[in-house]
């Protein structure tokens, strides 16, 4: 079966990846790839230093010149990290032949450290001993020379005897410790005994012989540990440690000489391979080169062909997209006229209902609020009856009749009060109705916002003749007109105005001395739209209520205020509904309140 062209270059791409793979890998463990022992000769150099440090700790120690034991420890330490480092790296990278030198080294150290603690513990009572037994003898030696003058002859030969024998244990004591021997050992235990053996002491020298009992007890036994610490074979092993770690070096190196001749042979061997491969590269570029000259001039005759295509199908496109606008522009006005349509329609029929609504509710509302004002009359009078004649009954049944009167006028006004709030609610249901067919026109919006900012100062001051408020106005200078229906417009500025005057009022009546009601009104054009601002400086509304102020019947004022909670809710139908534009708050509670109303110019909705 024939090998195609196509699998010939990928198995050659292929066998060139195999083969840079395998140099790359062989490179590594001729190269690159670190000893595992790197660190060993400065750790064994480490151990032979902290080991001296011993030995000359040890001697020290051993003749009095050193008194603390701190160094033999640090010693010991020492070595005792650096052996870790050694095992944990050999536990790491395993070797026979150096874990059988490591173990016999181990053992090694082993054996000096215990012979170390030994020293550590018999050392310091040896030194105690002969510092003890130099101190009292010297002291027993000199008392009885000053004593010889005022005693008897025999007594002064008998004591004369016993300080020369302890002069003769003094001295034999000090040159056995310096200079040991089984003779001498022998000689001062029989000195000891001897003058243990007289009738008569001199005084305190008991305790001087039990010093020396306990120097030749353990001086034999500190011979033993300095004969036996200076025969341990540290560097020996040490030694043989390192030649083995240096024959594990030679190893490795020989290991990576082999790869290293491996990684020429596959280097020379690529070198083939790629040679090889660009001389059939060469080949194949070559016929490329004359195919891409055919393809080239096919290309250009192609090119020619499409920017004739290109042309045409641009000039269609234009054709199309220009056809394409005006259906869109007409489906647009089309379905803009049909929600109007819609949108009248069904405010005809809500407005038909409405006004059939308000219409039989208004009869009834005429005549609770009529006959509550007769009975506010009626229960007025009878009261003033009942006062005339207060003589002709007793004073409990005309306190429990005027309670009753009381109640009654009460009750009335009550009656009264949520009628004619029933009847506000009414007007402003059938002005909610009646907005849809409003014709619009062109508003001057500066112009019918400071009519109406005089109307509702006016209105308002009616009921609060000693509120005082200061304006402040922000028109621009040029403002266009703006297509709309002006009653709509009007009490949609009468609403936002007299809810901020009211706002106002409410926390003049609680705020400082030296407040001073503010009311700014803002009227600029952005893009093609008017923005207009009325801000006050009042009492702001809550965080909680912020999205329920243009939801009908929504309202925070108390009862008999005007409180339909119709207001916002007709305003905020006024500026989306009926005029498309934007009607937007934003208040911070004691502090702020603001409406900001957007207007399109010139969109027609009707």
């Amino acid at each position: 079966m024939e090998i195609t062209e196509n699998v010939k270059n990928i198995l050659i791409r292929w066998a060139i990846a195999i083969i840079v793979m395998v140099i790359a890998g062989i490179y590594y463990l001729s190269e690159l790839r670190p000893f595992p022992y790197e660190e060993y000769e400065k750790e064994i150099n480490q151990i032979q230093r902290f080991d001296a440090e011993l030995n000359e700790a040890i001697v020290l120690l051993r003749f009095g010149i050193l008194k603390f034991y701190d160094p033999i420890v640090q010693a010991v330490d020492r070595s005792d990290q650096v052996m870790a480092i050694l095992k944990e790296n050999l536990i790491a990278h395993p070797n026979p032949s150096i874990d059988v030198k490591f173990k016999s080294f181990e053992e090694t150290i082993k054996k000096k450290k215990e012979l170390t603690q030994k020293f550590e513990r018999i050392n310091p009572v040896l030194i105690n001993a002969i510092l003890n037994f130099s101190t009292i003898l010297s002291k027993v030696i000199e008392s009885e020379s000053n004593n010889q003058l005022v005693e008897s002859c025999l007594e002064q030969d008998y004591k004369t005897e016993q300080v020369t024998k302890a002069n003769n244990l003094f001295r034999g004591i000090l040159i056995y410790v310096n200079q040991r021997s089984e003779e001498k050992h022998n000689y001062l235990v029989e000195l000891v005994a001897d003058i243990r053996k007289a009738p008569q002491k001199l005084p305190n020298l008991e305790q001087a012989l039990t010093y020396a009992d306990k120097i030749l007890e353990l001086q034999p036994q500190m011979t033993e540990i300095d004969e036996a610490l200076f025969q341990v074979p540290i560097v020996p092993k040490l030694n043989e440690l390192l030649e083995t770690y240096n024959l594990a070096l030679k190893q490795f190196q020989a290991q990576g000489d082999a790869f290293r001749i491996i990684l020429y042979v596959l280097i020379f061997v690529l070198l083939v391979v790629l040679r090889w491969t660009f001389a059939r590269l060469q080949n194949t570029v070559t016929t490329l080169h004359i195919e891409v000259k055919r393809k080239v001039k096919a290309q250009k005759e192609l090119a020619k062909i499409n920017r004739q295509l290109e042309n045409r199908v641009a000039q269609r496109t234009h054709e199309l997209t220009v056809k394409n606008k005006d259906l869109n522009q007409a489906l647009g006005d089309l379905k803009e006229a049909q929600e109007q349509l819609i949108m009248q329609e069904k405010m005809a029929s809500v407005g038909m209902l409405t006004t059939g609504i308000a219409h039989e509710i208004k009869n009834p509302l005429n005549f609770v609020n009529n006959f509550s004002d007769i009975s506010i009359e009626l229960v007025t009078e009878l009261d003033q009856e009942l006062a005339a004649n207060q003589e002709k009954i007793t004073k409990d049944t005309f306190t429990y009749i005027q309670e009753i009167l009381t109640d009654l006028k009460t009750n009335c006004s009550k009656i009264k009060e949520h009628g004619v709030r029933a009847d506000n609610i009414v007007k402003n249901m059938l002005l909610h109705s009646q907005e849809a067919g409003v014709e619009k026109e062109m508003i001057d919006v500066q112009n019918m916002m400071d009519d109406n900012i005089q109307i509702a100062i006016e209105s308002f001051k009616a009921t609060s003749p000693k509120f005082e408020v200061k304006l402040e106005k922000d028109y621009s200078p040029t403002l266009p007109k703006v297509l709309g229906a002006p009653q709509a417009i009007g009490r949609l500025f009468v609403y936002l105005i007299d809810n901020a005057l009211y706002a106002l009022r409410e926390r003049q009546q609680t705020a400082e001395a030296d407040y001073q009601p503010i009311l700014m009104v803002s009227i600029q054009q952005v893009d093609q739209n008017v923005v207009i601002k009325v801000r006050d400086n009042g009492t702001g509304i809550p965080k909680k209520n912020l999205d329920k102020v243009f939801e009908p019947f929504f309202t925070t004022k108390p009862t008999g205020k005007g409180n339909t909670g119709l207001g916002l809710s007709i305003c905020y139908d006024t500026v989306v509904k009926q005029h498309k534009g934007e009607l937007r708050v934003n208040s911070e509670e004691g502090v702020y309140t603001e409406f900001t109303v957007v207007l399109p110019i010139n969109t027609r909705n009707t």
